[in-house]
């Protein structure tokens, strides 16, 4: 799954540390996340998509085909 994170969080000028703290995870979380080694939880791209102000459709993108479904 990939993830609009590192982008969005350019845009507002939010440090990794920042958007960690927000969302209540570690800075190590935020990097797996933005570099496509881990998927968020539904209650943390909750948390993520509450925290930019959008829906979690808008940041994180399913593939079907990379998802093997």
């Amino acid at each position: 799954m990939k993830n609009r994170i590192h982008e969005l969080r350019k845009e507002l000028k939010v440090t990794q540390s920042e958007l960690a703290d927000a969302v209540d995870v570690t800075r190590q979380t935020i990097i797996s996340l933005e570099n496509g080694k881990y998927n968020a939880s539904l209650i943390l791209a909750h948390k993520i998509a509450q925290f930019f102000n959008l829906t979690i459709e808008d940041i994180f993108i399913f593939d079907l085909e990379e998802e093997n479904l």
